[in-house]
């Protein structure tokens, strides 16, 4: 008598989907990887930028600086006491080659170096003794907000 297989064999195509789920699954982890890098990229290129903006910035405050003291260094020279050098350096007829504000303490000046943000620098006469000879002393030194940044949590899925 012949006896018929009913069986069906399983082990046909399941290796074969097997190895069809480990390939797209690898594919899938490499393009989250990639897209992982890109972004990564792209913040540490902005990073770079702003932190090259802000010692530029900061470069050029340093230029500020040397010319302040250079007109500070005239005040005192035509001052005789202290009451007089301060109010002199106060004044707005400095000659300084940038913008500048001063008020009954500080002169301060601010350097752009983003379109949010900005370095404010202020300094305050000091008449030299014989413990110090500056002319001025920095204040602050900080960055300011300029508005209010504009952030996106927009999320692009599909490109």
């Amino acid at each position: 008598m012949a006896h018929k297989n009913n069986r069906v064999n399983l082990n046909l195509g399941s290796s074969s989907l097997l190895l069809i789920f480990v390939v797209l699954s690898l594919i899938s982890f490499a393009v989250l990887s990639l897209s992982t890098a890109i972004s990564d990229k792209n913040l540490t290129e902005k990073n770079l930028n702003r932190n090259i903006a802000y010692y530029d910035a900061c470069n050029t405050a340093q230029e500020y600086l040397e010319e302040i003291d250079s007109a500070f260094a005239i005040q005192y020279a035509s001052s005789d006491n202290p009451d007089t050098y301060i109010k002199s350096c106060l004044s707005d007829d400095l000659q300084l080659s940038f913008p500048y504000d001063t008020n009954e303490n500080h002169v301060s000046f601010v350097i752009y170096f983003d379109e949010y943000q900005g370095l404010e620098v202020s300094v305050s006469p000091n008449y030299p003794d014989e413990t110090s000879d500056k002319l001025f002393l920095i204040d602050s030194w900080n960055i300011i907000y300029t508005q209010e940044p504009v952030i996106d949590f927009s999320i692009n899925v599909i490109k």
